[in-house]
């Protein structure tokens, strides 16, 4: 008999539901085979180690005791939770911030509109920058646009996740981004 023969039928000899000749060839190997005999005297401990085991029973109001205790509980805040539903007071003031940027800047493409506006019409500078702005946004190549959408992308994301972060969050970023810093 092999020892992976063996070890299979340990536990079925422990239960005593071997026949007579398995029982035999088993306890022959096991008084020639060092480690299968030393994994027959722990499964033959553990056993006796399970029979010494009392059982508690548990109290009759336990789940009563438990949902107690779960009411009463204050809630965990260690983690803010997104809602889509209830969206905190910062989530809608970066919403409405964003639609109104989005508005303006659709309505200022309106000729119609830019002509009686007293600002964005062409002649004052900010009207001036905003045009040629535009012109530069629709002039340039996408891969140049690309990579600068994807800067102010990647610059307004770290903005906004350290302005939501807390202290200890900013604390550890900002020491990170002075340990990478060429020393002066």
């Amino acid at each position: 008999m092999q020892c992976k023969e063996a070890s299979r039928l340990m536990q079925l000899y422990i239960d005593g539901r071997l026949k007579f000749d398995q029982i035999r060839a088993l306890e022959a190997h096991i008084t020639a085979c060092s480690a299968c005999h030393a994994e027959l005297n722990s499964l033959e401990e553990m056993v006796s180690n399970l029979h010494d085991f009392k059982f508690v029973a548990e109290p009759e109001d336990l789940t009563a005791q438990i949902m107690r205790r779960v009411a009463i509980s204050p809630p965990r805040s260690g983690t803010p939770k997104f809602s889509l539903l209830r969206p905190s007071l910062p989530e809608i003031l970066a919403a409405v911030f964003l639609a109104t940027i989005a508005t303006l800047a659709f309505i200022l493409q309106l000729p119609s509109v830019r002509s009686v506006l007293p600002v964005a019409n062409g002649h004052d500078s900010l009207s001036l920058a905003f045009l040629h702005t535009l012109h530069l946004l629709t002039s340039i190549d996408i891969g140049t646009l690309t990579l600068v959408l994807w800067i102010v992308g990647t610059f307004l994301g770290i903005f906004i996740t350290l302005l939501f972060a807390g202290n200890e969050v900013r604390s550890r970023w900002f020491r990170a981004m002075m340990a990478r810093l060429p020393e002066r």
